[in-house]
Parts: structure tokens; C-alpha cells; sequence
């Protein structure tokens, strides 16, 4: 197998064992040559646990010649993996590229009827649907294509050492009678994440070890059961169109997604007189935190409405990167570094905007905010600290409580185990929590599913 071929198979690991049914790949994969039926017997073993079957089958896969690997992409195809097959092959027909790009030219519709001036109720539901279908097509034209895992990438070539326990119940409505958001479906979630590494002209430094926190989050979310969307490095403007834009993807205007994570890395600062922080995009150009936010409110996001949205802010709110000391403890991580680093500074090398205007109406009956978490990797004012080799303290902290105690923890539970692994590790920065409306218990339990 091509080295290629075999880092693509790394990178998609964890979606690859989590998506598909081990007897049904095995079964065309020995169809198509690529296994002998004495080879296949170990796959059959129900003594050992099905997840650990299909790794052994995909680290199996690796070592099987140059034919494997298309060989799995067709296997991919005819069970229906369409998204694995894209993920896997940059070049396969499946993506949808040259479609798109013709999806934001304008249509004419001529209705063909016996008389001009009449039209039946049936033809204009259908000239209603095509414009409707247009209008969605070209706001989709609009939105950059998510981050390419299948392209090789120096710092995603290996399987992450991250191991997610897979829950074994569903968690129901506990004595305190506090409601539970539902996750029990296949479509349990999906991770948005914008991550800004690289800058134009040099107007930021390149954050290293960034990388690392995607590779990680990715093979984290996957393994949960999510479905996961990368942004890197786009303009303002890509960001912006993106953010109004993800309703007509993905199927989350239908509302058919039961949790939303949104996560945005980059460099922070702090804006002067409000609680808001300005998030440097890769062309320099500045976006609140506040207006990314506003765009998944009850208003400009009415199908997500009641669904629980979880923000994720690695970046730096401001300057500080003040601690006290303490006397030394046994086995304790090392202190802040040279080497370290962190996402911004005091504030943006411009004049601070107005923060976005809110507006309320006070005979509403319903809120613009709710079911909404934010979580920030540190206080505001503080830096937030990123280690180039393995990256930011926050994801790093992050990874390994969702890996460890996701099976048995809500998400409420599993940020404080974060600010604790952040505190037992690294010491001295500070994570915090804001719920908006976030009045329900969340578990994600990974792996588990109800269909």
C-alpha cells in the first residue's frame, strides 16, 4: 500500500471504525480478494469486543497491498460511505465540486401550458420549490469548503493516543428532576470548528501546534459518534459567510441534529470596556465572539431552537499572564516555558468597535438566547497558553476528560473535570463556563445509539 493511502486510513481511523458494520465490510472485503477466508476468521470472534475487531481489521487493511486500498474505497461506496470515501480520496467522483460551482448561477423556469395567463396550483408549488431550491443552492455556493483530512499533513499522519470509553446506557431523567437534552439518535451531533493558524502578510504569528488540537478534537468527536466539519484559515468575509450560511448544509435546517458543537481557535483580544473578545481571522480582519455567537440565536436559527449549542473559545481574552506560587508538588508538570506560547495580546492594534447591538422586545414571548454553552479556555483578560509540540493546554486537558468520562458525565460535569485537568496539569491558567438558557442535562454517550 501506497504511504499515502496508509496516512489516509490514520487520519480517518476513528470514523472508519465507528461508522461501519464489521460483518458486512468484512464480508466484501474477502468478496473482492483482499482477505482469505482463513484471514477473516479473527473478525468473527465475539468473544472480543466489536470496536476492537475493526481496528485490528483496519490496521490490517495497512498491510495488504497495493489493491487494499481501492479496494476499500469500493467497498466504501457500495455500502453507502459516501462521506468516508470523500474523507479517504481527495480525487474520488464523489465529491461534489464542479456541481457546486454551477449552483450559484441563476435558472429560468418557463411554465408549458396551453395558456400563458393561467397557471395551476400544482405548477406554482413547484416553480415555489425550484426558487426555493436555487435560493439554497447559492447560499451554499457562498461557503468555503470545509478542511480536507484525506490530504496529508505532517502533523495528522498518526492515530492520536486518545481512547474514548463508549457508554453502555443511556442516562435517564435523574431524582433531581432536571430534564435531559435527547442524544440517542445516529445523527447524535455535529462539531463546527474554525480554526485560524495561518496569517497573511505576517500580521500574526503562525500558531504552532494548532494543528495538533484539530487532528485531536477530530478523532475525539468522531469516535463520540459526531459529525465533524472543519473550517482552517479562512478571510473574515469566509467566516462570516459561513456563519450565516451553515443552516442550507448538512441538514441542520431540518432541525435533525440533536447537539451542536462550535468551535473557534485563534488569537484573541480583549475588547476594551465589554466582556467581548475579537477573534483575528487569516486575513487579519477581526470577528467577535458576540456576533459568531448571535448566529446561532433563536432568531437567525430557528431550526436549532431547543437543540443545545456548545461554544468552545481556544484563545487568548487579553494580556495577563499572571500566577501566584505555591510549593512545589510531586510529579508536577513543568511550569510555564520559553517555548510556550499563547493566542494574542492586550488587544487588537485597532480602535475597539461597538460591541453588536441587542435588541429585545418586551412583549416577546419567547427568549433569543437559550440552550447555549459557552465554554472559554481561560478568564477574561488572561492569555490562554499553547505548547507547540502538543498543543494548547486547554484542547489537550479537553481530550482527555470527554475521552475518559464522557461515557458517564454531562457536559456541565465534564467542563469542571476540564477545569480540574487543566489545574492538575499545567497549574496555572484558568478555563470558565457561561450557560444561556442551558437548563437541561446534556450526555453525548459516545458510541451508543438508540436506531
Amino acid at each position: 500500500m501506497q504511504e499515502e493511502h496508509r496516512k489516509a486510513i490514520q487520519r480517518n481511523f476513528g470514523s472508519l471504525v465507528e461508522q461501519t458494520d464489521l460483518d458486512v465490510i468484512v464480508s466484501v472485503l474477502y468478496e473482492k480478494g483482499v482477505f482469505s477466508e482463513a484471514m477473516i476468521e479473527p473478525y468473527k470472534d465475539t468473544t472480543r469486543d466489536v470496536r476492537m475487531r475493526k481496528r485490528d481489521l483496519y490496521r490490517d487493511i495497512e498491510r495488504r497491498g497495493p489493491t487494499a486500498f481501492p479496494s476499500l474505497l469500493e467497498a466504501l461506496t457500495e455500502t453507502g460511505h459516501w462521506d468516508l470515501v470523500r474523507a479517504l480520496d481527495p480525487d474520488s467522483n464523489l465529491h461534489p465540486r464542479d456541481k457546486r460551482n454551477k449552483l450559484g448561477q441563476s435558472q429560468s423556469i418557463s411554465l408549458q401550458t396551453p395558456d400563458p395567463s393561467f397557471v395551476s396550483l400544482k405548477q406554482y408549488k413547484e416553480v415555489i420549490k425550484k426558487e426555493a431550491e436555487t435560493q439554497r443552492n447559492a447560499q451554499a455556493a457562498k461557503i468555503p469548503y470545509p478542511h480536507d483530512f484525506s490530504k496529508p499533513d505532517k502533523t495528522s499522519a498518526e492515530i492520536p493516543h486518545i481512547h474514548v470509553v463508549k457508554s453502555t446506557k443511556f442516562h435517564e431523567e435523574g431524582l433531581d428532576g432536571i430534564p435531559l437534552y435527547r442524544t440517542r439518535s445516529r445523527r447524535r451531533g455535529v462539531l463546527i470548528a474554525f480554526s485560524f493558524i495561518e496569517f497573511s502578510h505576517n500580521v500574526e504569528e503562525h500558531r504552532a501546534g494548532a494543528e495538533l488540537d484539530c487532528t485531536n478534537l477530530k478523532y475525539l468527536f468522531d469516535e463520540i459518534g459526531f459529525e465533524t466539519i472543519f473550517y482552517n484559515n479562512l478571510s473574515k468575509k469566509g467566516t462570516e459567510d459561513t456563519l450565516r450560511n451553515l443552516k442550507v448544509i448538512k441538514d441542520l435546517e431540518k432541525g435533525s441534529t440533536e447537539c451542536v458543537f462550535i468551535l473557534v481557535s485563534s488569537h484573541g483580544y480583549e475588547r476594551t470596556r465589554t466582556s467581548d473578545t475579537d477573534i483575528r481571522c487569516s486575513d487579519g480582519g477581526l470577528i467577535s465572539i458576540l456576533s459568531i455567537i448571535e448566529q446561532f440565536n433563536n432568531k437567525n436559527f430557528p431550526s436549532l431552537k431547543d437543540v443545545p449549542k456548545v461554544f468552545i473559545f481556544q484563545s487568548c481574552r487579553g494580556s495577563t499572564g499572571e500566577h501566584i506560587w505555591a510549593p512545589p508538588r510531586p510529579l508536577a508538570a513543568p511550569l510555564a516555558s520559553p517555548r510556550l506560547q499563547h493566542d494574542g495580546s492586550a488587544r487588537a492594534p485597532r480602535a475597539a468597535s461597538p460591541a453588536p447591538a441587542q435588541h429585545y422586545d418586551a412583549l416577546a414571548p419567547e427568549r433569543l438566547y437559550s440552550d447555549i454553552l459557552i465554554a472559554h479556555s481561560t478568564l477574561p483578560g488572561f492569555v490562554s497558553r499553547r505548547d507547540p509540540e502538543k498543543g494548547s493546554w486547554y484542547v489537550q486537558a479537553l481530550c482527555e476528560v470527554f475521552a475518559a468520562r464522557a461515557h458517564d458525565c454531562h457536559v456541565g460535569q465534564l467542563f469542571t473535570l476540564v477545569d480540574t485537568a487543566l489545574h492538575r496539569r499545567f497549574h496555572s491558567q484558568t478555563s470558565s463556563v457561561d450557560r444561556w438558557g442551558f437548563n437541561k442535562l446534556l450526555y453525548l454517550h459516545p458510541g451508543l445509539f438508540e436506531d
